[in-house]
C-alpha cells in the first residue's frame, strides 16, 4: 500500500500543481502542507477530504488503496453523512476502502443491466 505522502506526491505531480496552490484551492496552511509531503504528519479525516477535492482525486486512492485515482464526488458526500470522527485513522482507512469498493461493485452492476 502506497503512503498518503507519495500519493500527495504523485497527484501533485500529475495534476501539475505546486504545493502552494494545493494549499490555496485546500485552504490547508502551507506549512502543513509540506509537513504532509515530508510525512511528519498524516492529514486528518476532514484534511484528507479536503485535499482528495482540491486534487480531483478518491479519497481513498489518497489513503493509499488500491482505488481508482479520479474522485467521483461520492466519497465527499459520504464524509458528511456519517460522523466517523470516533474511529480510528485505521478504522477508517477500512471505511473508506469498503466504501469505495461498494461504489465499484454497484458501477459494475449498472454497466450489466
Amino acid at each position: 500500500m502506497h503512503t498518503i505522502k507519495e500519493r500527495l506526491k504523485e497527484a501533485l505531480e500529475i495534476r501539475g500543481m505546486l504545493p502552494i496552490e494545493l494549499a490555496r484551492k485546500s485552504g490547508i496552511n502551507k506549512g502543513t502542507i509540506s509537513r504532509y509531503l515530508k510525512g511528519e504528519m498524516i492529514p486528518k479525516q476532514s484534511k484528507i477530504v479536503d485535499l482528495a477535492r482540491a486534487l480531483n482525486v478518491s479519497p481513498a486512492w489518497l489513503l493509499g488503496y488500491d482505488a481508482p485515482m479520479e474522485g467521483s464526488g461520492d466519497e465527499i458526500v459520504f464524509t458528511k453523512e456519517l460522523d466517523t470522527s470516533k474511529l480510528s485513522n485505521e478504522n477508517y482507512k477500512k471505511l473508506l476502502g469498503y466504501y469505495q469498493a461498494l461504489l465499484d461493485m454497484q458501477e459494475a452492476n449498472n454497466g450489466n443491466t
